[in-house]
């Protein structure tokens, strides 16, 4: 867990162990082969015209197709939904599927029960857990 107060760094942090920025000093190294995935406070479905596009784009040719739609399945989601209509519990667990279905090496998740129901945290908890 990273802890820190509000505007501290913690998603700048996060952002620069995931390779979407730069940073400002030192470098950044990962092995090889490692795959990582993030997922932001503020996920963005622009270009998407159904959850299970958003989600299965996040896959890699390796990943498992069908991957997606069950764990969108588990939490409550078709897939067929239009991103811009998602409530914010939804489009976060659009997001999570969207991380979680390649199942990365290294996971960082930014704000993550953010807008989530207590059923959809505890099943976060058993996923990573697990």
């Amino acid at each position: 867990a990273v802890v820190g107060r509000n505007g501290s760094g913690k998603s700048t942090f996060l952002k620069i162990a995931a390779g979407l920025i730069e940073p400002d000093g030192g470098e950044r190294w990962v092995q090889p082969g490692t795959t990582i995935r993030y997922l932001p406070q503020e996920p963005d479905f622009s270009g998407f015209k159904t959850v299970a596009d958003y989600v299965a784009a996040g896959l890699t040719p390796a990943c498992d197709p069908d991957a997606g739609r069950r764990i969108l399945d588990v939490l409550g989601l078709t897939g067929d939904e239009d991103p811009a209509r998602l409530s914010g519990g939804e489009a976060r667990r659009a997001a999570i599927a969207r991380t979680l279905a390649p199942e990365p090496d290294v996971l960082l998740l930014d704000e993550p029960t953010n807008h989530l129901d207590l059923p959809a945290i505890e099943w976060l908890e058993g996923e990573l857990k697990g």
